[in-house]
Parts: C-alpha cells; sequence; structure tokens
C-alpha cells in the first residue's frame, strides 16, 4: 500500500513538472499584452528588445529592453537595424524643449518627471530617430499613456532599459567615448531548444528520483524483514523454552507437594498406629 502511494505521488510530481515546463514555454513570450489601458496609437503590444552598442567601434555587452504603448515599430532582425548614436537630452528628463543637437540620433532620456509621451514628442521635436529611457529602477516597466496625450503623433520608437545598462552608457558618454546604439526585437522561435533541454533534465531528474526511492525504500523493507525474521524465531524459541521451563517447574513443584502430602499422611497414620 505504501508503494502504490509512492507511485501516486512520484506520477503527480512528474505530471505537474510537466504541465508546469509546457505552460512556462508558452508564457515566456517575446512580447504581452500589458496591463496599461490602449488608447488610439496606443495600443501595441509590449515587446521585448535587443540594445546592441558599441562603444568607440568596440562592441559592448548586449542590452536587453522594452518597447513602449505607442511609437514606431521595430525590426526583428539586427541586420534591418539601423546603427545610430546617442546623445544625451538636455534636460536630462526630456520634459522640455532639449537645446542638445539630437538629429539623426538617439535620444537618451531618464524616467520621471513628465510622462513617456511628452519625452517622446521633445525628442521627436528636435529630429530624434528614436528615444532610449533609462528606468530609475533595475527592471523593464511598461510605457504606457494617458487617454488624451496625442500617442498617435509619435512616429519613433521608444525603448526603456534597466537603471544598470543606462549607468554604463552614461559613464561612456561622459568620458567623451562615442557610443553608437541598435534596436531590434526579435521573434521567440514556436519551438525553443533550451525550454526543451531543461524540460527533460527537469523530467528525468524526477524520474530517477523517484526510481531510486522507491528501490530504496524496497531494499529498507527487506532488510527490516530480515532483521525481523531472526527476532521473531529467537522470540518464538525463548517463549518455547520459557514455557517447558515452568511446565518443568510446575512438575517438580506438584511432585514435591505430593511427596510432601505422601509423608504426612503416613507420619499421620503412623502416630495413630502407635496411639493404639
Amino acid at each position: 500500500m505504501a508503494f502504490a502511494a509512492r507511485r501516486s505521488l512520484s506520477l503527480r510530481t512528474i505530471l505537474f513538472c510537466i504541465f508546469f515546463l509546457i505552460g512556462f514555454s508558452f508564457a515566456e513570450e517575446a512580447s504581452h499584452d500589458g496591463d496599461s489601458p490602449k488608447f488610439p496609437g496606443c495600443d501595441h503590444p509590449y515587446n521585448l528588445v535587443k540594445v546592441k552598442n558599441w562603444v568607440n567601434g568596440a562592441g559592448g555587452e548586449t542590452l536587453t529592453g522594452i518597447t513602449a504603448r505607442f511609437g514606431a515599430f521595430l525590426p526583428k532582425e539586427a541586420k534591418n537595424g539601423v546603427r545610430l548614436t546617442a546623445v544625451f537630452s538636455n534636460p536630462l528628463n526630456s520634459c522640455s524643449p532639449s537645446s542638445s543637437k539630437l538629429s539623426g540620433s538617439v535620444a537618451i532620456a531618464v524616467r520621471g518627471e513628465c510622462d513617456f509621451t511628452t519625452k517622446a514628442k521633445v525628442a521627436q521635436s528636435r529630429g530624434a530617430a528614436a528615444l532610449l529611457v533609462i528606468n530609475d529602477k533595475e527592471e523593464l516597466a511598461e510605457m504606457g499613456c494617458e487617454k488624451d496625450s496625442s500617442a498617435q503623433d509619435i512616429s519613433i520608437p521608444v525603448v526603456l532599459i534597466p537603471n544598470s545598462g543606462g549607468q554604463s552608457l552614461n559613464r561612456s558618454i561622459m568620458d567623451g567615448q562615442k557610443v553608437e546604439l541598435l534596436f531590434y526585437a526579435p521573434v521567440r522561435p514556436p519551438v525553443d531548444l533550451s525550454v526543451i533541454f531543461l524540460w527533460m533534465m527537469a523530467v528525468g531528474t524526477v524520474v530517477c528520483a523517484s526510481l531510486w526511492s522507491e528501490i530504496a525504500a524496497s531494499e529498507e523493507n527487506e532488510e527490516r524483514y530480515n532483521e525481523l525474521s531472526p527476532k521473531e524465531t529467537s522470540n518464538a524459541s525463548a517463549f518455547k523454552d520459557d514455557a517447558e521451563k515452568d511446565f518443568l517447574d510446575i512438575d517438580v513443584k506438584s511432585a514435591e507437594e505430593n511427596l510432601d502430602r505422601m509423608i504426612l499422611m503416613e507420619s499421620k497414620s503412623g502416630g495413630i498406629e502407635n496411639q493404639n
């Protein structure tokens, strides 16, 4: 019964891993619809973005970002992207007309003090080809828009990256180095080999662990049986010896009592005879 319960538990564990990983493979999409409200011109899905960067011509680590609910769509492949020079907005929040020359470049702004659509409109009005927003936290945030924000007028792509990536670009630009950026939003393949590999590893681990636990439990039960069997035999032998001993003790005692009784009767009968 315990063996059947363990098998049932192992089967449930395996099925849980299978369904969890299948759900994970579908959930890990390169785009999602998000929770922010949709309005005309502000109804794009949020796409994960790869941000390739070069510092003085040398390729750096590719950053991960996310697109806005509005603005132009990005190419799906890096070969179709455009490599542009990165320039900081002035003011850095891009909430008012910039004094920096942004024409044909990627305007970099920090998050806060005004909404995202305002930042995009300011950058676009100064000729920027794209807007890169540096988040104030180490995470990706959804860039939505207000109902009457005229988001449909924004025709440049808008991308947000985590704070650490922005600080890295900031250091390079502040050191006087030329920073170039290229954006593209890759489409996740229908079947991800890495997910399949992880799925096989997880299921294999669970199956091996289940089989091992059953084998170990079977061996443990066998050892217990072997340990208990001699004990039961020895207990039975001890019980038999004790019973025989008690039987002998009872027989000896009875014999002694009978002998004493006979001696007493003989002595009494002898005394009567003497009195006669």
